[in-house]
Formats: C-alpha cells, sequence, structure tokens
C-alpha cells in the first residue's frame, strides 16, 4: 500500500489563497461545482432543510452556500489553514455556519446527528482502507434515512501528466511517493457504499470533457 499524507492539503490551500483563489479550486471551477450541487439539491429525494455535515470543506464555499439555503451546516476539514479561512468567510458574510479542523476518519459528533453528509470532493482523496472508515463514521453521524452525497473522481486518465501519475493496480495517482487520489471504476465506488450499509438512490456519472480533466461521478445514498 503507497503512504498517504493528508495533512499534504494545508500546504496547498496555502498556496491556493496566495494565488488569489477563493479556495481549492479557481473562481470558475467553484461556479461550476455549486451550479451541479444546486442540481442536487433540486432533486426530489434530496432534504429541504435540516442539519448538513460537509466532510472535506476546505475554504467551506459549499457549506455557505448550503447555509443560505435554510440548512444548519458544520463544515469539517483537516486543514487547520482551510478552516480558518472558511471561518473567516462565514464571519465576513455573517452566515451562521460552523467549522472546525477535524479528520474526517474519526468525526467530533454524535451519531445520528445529521439529515445531510455532503463530500466536498473529499472522498476520492481517501485511500485504502481509510476509505472504509470515511463511509462508516459518515453512516454513523447520518440520521436514519439520511442522504450521503458523494461526489468523486473516477475512470481511467487519459492525458499523459494523469498516466504518469497513475498506477494502475492501486488505482491511485501518486505524487512525490504518496497516493493522492483514487480513482476507482463507478461500478466500484457505488459498491463501496453498498458494502457499508448506504441504500443508492441516485448515480450520475459526468464524463470528462477533455484529456485534461476526469470523469465525476455523483451519488446520492441513504442510511438505511
Amino acid at each position: 500500500m503507497h503512504p498517504v499524507d493528508y495533512l499534504r492539503h494545508d500546504a496547498a490551500y496555502r498556496q491556493r489563497r496566495a494565488a488569489g483563489q477563493p479556495g481549492w479550486e479557481t473562481a470558475a471551477a467553484l461556479r461550476e461545482n455549486l451550479d451541479l450541487l444546486a442540481q442536487v439539491f433540486a432533486a426530489p429525494h434530496f432534504p429541504k432543510n435540516g442539519s448538513l455535515l460537509e466532510l472535506g470543506c476546505g475554504a467551506g464555499d459549499l457549506s455557505l452556500w448550503a447555509a443560505q439555503r435554510r440548512f444548519e451546516v458544520h463544515g469539517v476539514d483537516i486543514s487547520p489553514f482551510a478552516i480558518q479561512w472558511a471561518q473567516e468567510k462565514a464571519n465576513a458574510q455573517k452566515i451562521p455556519a460552523h467549522f472546525q479542523t477535524a479528520s474526517v476518519l474519526d468525526l467530533p459528533f454524535a451519531s445520528d446527528s445529521f439529515d445531510v453528509v455532503l463530500d466536498g470532493r473529499c472522498f476520492h482523496c481517501i485511500i485504502g482502507p481509510d476509505r472504509a472508515k470515511f463511509l462508516a463514521e459518515a453512516y454513523r453521524v447520518l440520521k436514519p434515512g439520511g442522504i450521503l452525497h458523494v461526489a468523486s473522481m473516477c475512470g481511467t486518465p487519459s492525458c499523459e501528466k494523469y498516466l504518469k501519475q497513475f498506477d494502475p493496480a492501486s488505482r491511485c495517482l501518486l505524487r512525490d511517493g504518496f497516493a493522492v487520489r483514487f480513482l476507482g471504476q463507478p461500478e466500484t465506488i457505488a459498491a463501496e457504499l453498498a458494502s457499508a450499509g448506504y441504500k443508492l438512490i441516485h448515480q450520475r456519472l459526468l464524463p470528462r470533457r477533455t484529456d485534461r480533466e476526469l470523469d465525476l461521478l455523483l451519488l446520492d445514498a441513504a442510511k438505511s
């Protein structure tokens, strides 16, 4: 198994803020992500209010968007810098969202606490046996019938840059000897959720638009 270092994200967030980005993504990519999230929230099966937890919330943009749509929002991220950034945004915009530094593998919340658990493009950053821990913790903190929304990179890379980093045996992208992304096939990722006890409700695959991108799998699943 390849080594992992989830705290590498802290330095990455510092670099992105120094470069003038609003968060992990560029402003244009963030707008696309929020448009996709609006479609997810509009689905008939998706709760229209209640408590929401974002896993891997980063600089907080998805959480703050949800907080403006009748959700009581909490966000966690392993990066202290990202959490500070998110809280600054919440305070500046006077949005009542709550952010804290924590591992998505050991959540600081009671069982049955949330109507929605939102994967903030975090699940594809979780490697190996930690993926089962991620799903188990999300399941634990969801209320019965609550919804987990996953947005995960997937598929086999097609551009030279990613192919050089891709290890087909583990299906991970490797950088500096560390596994940084898991690129499962859509059916494999769906099977992970089913094995963790979730009932799959909706699945949508967004194919890459260029060779420099990866496919994106959107999954909604309920705690049974």
